[in-house]
């Protein structure tokens, strides 16, 4: 497994130096963005019977968003130029939505998208701390 853990990253390495996957990263997050920044401001009804968690809903495009950022970009330290934008982001979102009157500001939400950043910041240096223990035996 952690010959697999060292290949993938060797892999995500590899791709970051490949210009055109750079390009459509970047230009999918800044779509993904725009996108949410209309969802965010819209007025969404859900079928009764379809059950979602807001929460986890934010946790898991966070996530996402995260991934894509890091893969757009290898900037470093992670949380300055990755994860504070991103929450800068889930805020901007949720002052959007103090004024829109269809949606309402939560920090709740604000807490879910932070969860989502960490979660993803967390799983990837685990992953990185594996492939170093493999490495340094």
């Amino acid at each position: 497994m952690v010959k697999n853990i060292h290949a993938f990253i060797a892999w995500v390495r590899q791709l970051r130096h490949v210009k055109i996957f750079l390009e459509l990263m970047r230009f999918t997050i800044v779509v993904l963005m725009a996108l949410g920044v209309w969802v965010a401001t819209r007025k969404l009804e859900f079928p009764e019977t379809l059950n979602l968690n807001d929460k986890v809903i934010h946790a898991f495009v966070f996530f996402s968003f995260s991934v894509l950022m890091d893969l757009a970009t290898a900037r470093h330290p992670f949380w300055l130029w990755k994860g504070l934008p991103l929450l800068a982001y889930g805020a901007f979102i949720e002052v959007l939505q103090y004024f829109s009157p269809d949606r309402s500001f939560s920090l709740f939400d604000l807490a879910a998208d932070l969860f989502g950043i960490l979660l993803y910041f967390i799983l990837k240096e685990v992953l990185i701390w594996l492939d170093s223990q493999q490495t340094n035996k």
